[in-house]
């Protein structure tokens, strides 16, 4: 269960979450940002998980801030991350062996809703869920 709190931390720019749409393959589609959309304060308004146990995880992390800075790092629950934009999809590193691709789904004005997809290298182990956030 922590190692799936964990996830959030990468995710935490993920910035964005909640609302989920797909497509024909199944995978959430999201909007183009710019670097500027994202950078700033965020807090956490809400948030769940696929993989859980029912009435575990899901608004956890509400009230939590993210800051997703000019130079590239992020930091959230007192870690620190590098980020990098390429349209839709934000991709965070710099925790141990986690991967995290999280899809902006809706951004709009101070609100971004976001879906990730976090995959943890060493226990061959993936999670994902959805993030909404609100500039602060």
């Amino acid at each position: 269960m922590k190692k799936l709190k964990n996830v959030w931390l990468f995710l935490s720019f993920i910035l964005m979450v909640a609302g989920m749409a797909s497509c024909s393959t199944d995978d959430p589609t999201g909007v183009d940002v710019s670097r500027d959309d994202i950078i700033g304060t965020w807090k956490v308004t809400a948030n769940d998980y696929e993989n859980v146990v029912e009435g575990e995880g899901s608004g956890n992390y509400v009230g939590q801030v993210l800051a997703v800075k000019r130079d590239g790092t992020a930091t959230f629950l007192g870690r620190q991350y590098t980020w990098k934009l390429d349209g839709d999809t934000l991709t965070l590193s710099g925790v141990g062996d986690m991967s995290v691709k999280v899809i902006i789904l809706k951004c709009e004005g101070d609100i971004i809703e976001a879906a990730y997809i976090c995959y943890f290298v060493s226990e061959d182990y993936m999670d994902s869920g959805h993030f909404t956030f609100k500039r602060v």
